[in-house]
């Protein structure tokens, strides 16, 4: 649970995750029916482990503070959770705590980690509670805690997820922040005063679930949750009752997945950000669904899988379909159920634009290509049955595994006699050998491996130097391979330049949809205090620092699913670090044929591009975020695919569509398809920020993008069969998808993030 780094020396051993084979569905790491299930837990196993000797989580890069607390529980700090006492204080210890009677508040983002934990019980408030960098927040999920705002409550907020301490106080650079399994309770507070349950203003790589909010029925004043800034990817199962607002969002981009509204005045307020994705949404009683018509510039919406009942309209919106200049509040409405008297979707001024019908497969409203500005156009999305459950996309909640005991637990560091070394995790001991063997007997007795806070190196003679014959450093599973392998809060990372690194390589597929998944795991590159990729990239010419060959590569026989994943090349150091200007070869590639569910991901500043999907069949993604490489485009020393060359055994694009010295074209992709089947994209947020920027300096006039600083965000190649594309927002570019035929472009289709284009359907 704690988040671990598995970081890669440049000559990195392979970790391999493997299973056997016909393992029955749900169980992690090869469970069989007659092992791990023989009790059901009574308490948590995560407060059971050793948590203060050798198997306690370790922040290696404090100096000589081997005892710094990664892990807290609250009750320590002297919370009561009773329900009367104030427990204001002692939680925001617990949270704050750098263990020698100071602050994590302000100092550094990734080496003073904290996972806290907070017990049943029903914890009082009366002033906000703050969220650090760098923390996980996770209740019991068998009894889960209440934070509860007292009568006598001072403040706004009752919890900001945020946290101030980062570069002007932007929740873009919050980074590393979870929340899962409360209770967030506003009821004691008038209805009609303005109260936030949870501001939840922060960046990529940040993750909420499991979360239910209970606020006064009938309420002018309580919002649930509020993004009010920020970059975050994902906001996943989320239970929210009463209150005038659910949600209320203006961050970036974001997927909601399996969030429900009961009793809301508003469901969703969409009244700034730029792209979402409501997914699996349910609407109870409410008011009205969405309302988009606040202040703000939504580009596009897409409603998913969604249903109504008892409810006013499903959306509301701006009509832009007259608008002289940008056109905005585009919607996609998908497999929405629908029931009750009213209409579906009204403009702004209650003008019926979708009329009153029980099931929509595919509504548009909004630019579609080929075509024009659709004004209410009906279309039928052809779905593969293989990515479906339900008659819905498959989804699955981050797994907490609270039905298992300690004894069904294995904390990596406490297991000994496969090698001569045990598992350190210390960033310096090479733990390669030990933590197969051990993950392969874990696999094999249907034990869950449990790593605490750490940086696990692993090396060996394998050298990860050789761009020309890449290899994975991690993978899940041999080729052709049918298990389990669940992995969750975890960053994987190189320690050094590494030219040959695939940093995670997915082989397996499941039995069952969910039995390869991974959750809250993150794959960066540079930035941070662990890698020396943090200092030694400080050149403008990035061709010193070729630093991975790819991220993540799903190979054709893989079958995953994943939900929040970020893909980070550095772009700034986030702590003691050098100019980051990092060429690392590849993104997200994906070759897989089986079922792949990719919900809330987002990939940034890659060379070649961020996403390629080639050849690749049945494919869902929900919500995709990419930045290009800042230092690419107009200015740089090296036009795409340079640094690096083309290789075709990947599918890389080879730009030879582009002239030699075209520094706008010779740019990596947001994404590029090339051929493939049964292709399901929901909400593209392919934004174009600079160019040529290689010192760091983000408010220099020479390097910000304007319109055409980039010639070609996205791409279609290769014929792919049944592609369906809806929500795609670019910012800053000529041509929003180069296909060879209509090359749709924001003149054409200007909307979003300005300069910007939407393009709601690209069929």
């Amino acid at each position: 649970m704690s988040r671990g780094v598995l970081d890669y020396d440049s000559s990195a051993a392979q970790i391999v995750l493997q299973d056997s084979k016909h393992v029955n569905d749900q169980k992690p790491l090869g469970a069989k029916d007659n092992e791990t299930q023989a009790s059901i837990a009574t308490s948590y196993w995560l407060d059971q482990q050793d948590h203060s000797g050798s198997g306690r989580g370790y922040a290696p890069f404090l100096g000589s503070y081997y005892t710094y607390p990664v892990y807290r529980n609250v009750k320590s700090y002297g919370a009561a959770g009773d329900g009367s006492t104030d427990d204001t204080t002692t939680l925001q210890n617990a949270i704050n705590d750098d263990g020698r009677q100071g602050t994590r508040y302000k100092n550094e983002v990734s080496t003073r980690p904290a996972l806290v934990f907070v017990p049943g019980g029903t914890y009082q408030l009366t002033k906000q509670l703050d969220m650090r960098l760098n923390t996980i927040l996770v209740g019991d999920p068998n009894n889960m805690p209440t934070f509860k705002a007292s009568a006598s409550f001072q403040g706004s907020t009752l919890i900001n997820g945020a946290d101030f301490a980062t570069e002007g106080s932007s929740g873009t650079t919050n980074f590393f922040i979870a929340i899962k399994n409360i209770v967030i309770d506003t009821t004691s507070i008038n209805k009609d005063n303005t109260i936030t349950a949870l501001n939840w203003g922060v960046a990529q790589a940040c993750h909420l679930t499991n979360i239910r909010i209970q606020m006064p029925n009938d309420s002018k004043g309580h919002t649930g949750i509020d993004l009010n800034q920020g970059s975050t990817t994902i906001v996943s199962d989320i239970s929210i009752v009463g209150g005038a607002v659910g949600i209320r969002n203006r961050n970036q981009q974001v997927n909601f997945k399996n969030v429900s509204f009961k009793y809301c005045t508003t469901g969703l307020a969409q009244s700034g950000g730029f792209t979402a994705v409501l997914q699996s949404a349910t609407v109870d009683t409410c008011a009205i669904g969405v309302d988009t018509t606040g202040a703000g510039q939504l580009g596009s919406l897409v409603i998913l899988d969604s249903a109504s009942t008892n409810s006013g309209p499903m959306v509301k919106f701006k009509d832009s379909s007259n608008s002289g200049g940008d056109r905005n509040d585009q919607i996609v409405i998908e497999n929405l159920s629908f029931s009750g008297n009213n209409p579906v979707a009204i403009a702004s001024d209650g003008t019926v634009k979708l009329a009153n019908m029980g099931n929509i497969d595919t509504w548009v409203w909004g630019n579609v290509n080929p075509g024009t500005y659709q004004t209410g156009k009906t279309l039928t999305t052809n779905r593969s049955p293989e990515l479906l459950s339900n008659e819905k996309f498959f989804t699955m909640a981050q797994p907490t595994y609270k039905e298992y005991t300690t004894d069904q637990i294995v904390n990596v560091k406490l297991v000994n006699g496969y090698t001569s070394i045990s598992v350190k995790g210390d960033g310096r001991t090479d733990d390669s050998a030990s933590l197969n063997a051990i993950l392969a007997q874990n696999a094999a007795k249907g034990k869950l491996s449990y790593f605490p806070y750490g940086v696990y190196i692993v090396k060996s003679t394998f050298a990860f130097g050789n761009r020309n014959n890449p290899a994975p450093v991690v993978m899940v599973g041999r080729p052709g391979e049918t298990g389990v392998a669940q992995i969750q809060d975890m960053r994987l990372t190189v320690a050094d330049i590494a030219p040959g690194a695939i940093i995670l390589q997915v082989n397996m597929a499941g039995s069952q949809p969910g039995d390869v998944g991974f959750w809250n795991t993150h794959v960066t590159v540079g930035g941070t205090a662990d890698t020396n990729v943090n200092v030694a990239c400080g050149s403008p010419n990035t061709a010193s620092c070729l630093a991975a060959f790819a991220m993540v590569y799903l190979t054709s026989s893989s079958s995953a699913y994943i939900e929040n994943m970020w893909g980070w090349t550095a772009d700034h150091s986030l702590e003691r670090g050098d100019h980051q200007n990092i060429a690392t070869g590849r993104g997200l590639l994906v070759e897989a044929t089986k079922p792949t569910w990719l919900t809330g991901t987002g990939f940034e500043h890659n060379t070649l591009y961020n996403y390629n999907l080639h050849n690749a069949q049945n494919i869902y993604a929900g919500l995709q975020q990419t930045e290009t490489a800042y230092w690419q485009g107009a200015g740089s020393q090296q036009n795409a695919p340079g640094p690096w060359t083309a290789n075709s055994a990947f599918g890389d694009p080879d730009f030879s569509w582009c002239a030699d010295g075209d520094q706008t074209c010779r740019m990596g992709f947001a994404q590029n398809i090339d051929g493939g089947s049964n292709i399901y994209l929901y909400g593209a947020a392919f934004w174009t920020f600079f160019h040529g920027e290689v010192n760091t300096c983000y408010n220099c006039p020479e390097t910000i993008c304007g319109a055409n600083c980039i010639t070609n965000q996205a791409r279609v190649t290769g014929s792919p069969r049944n592609l369906y594309w809806y929500g795609i927002d670019t910012k800053s570019a000529t041509v929003m998808v180069l296909d060879g035929n209509d090359n749709p472009d924001q003149y054409h289709n200007p909307g979003g993030w300005s300069p910007g284009g939407v393009l709601q359907a690209y069929l």
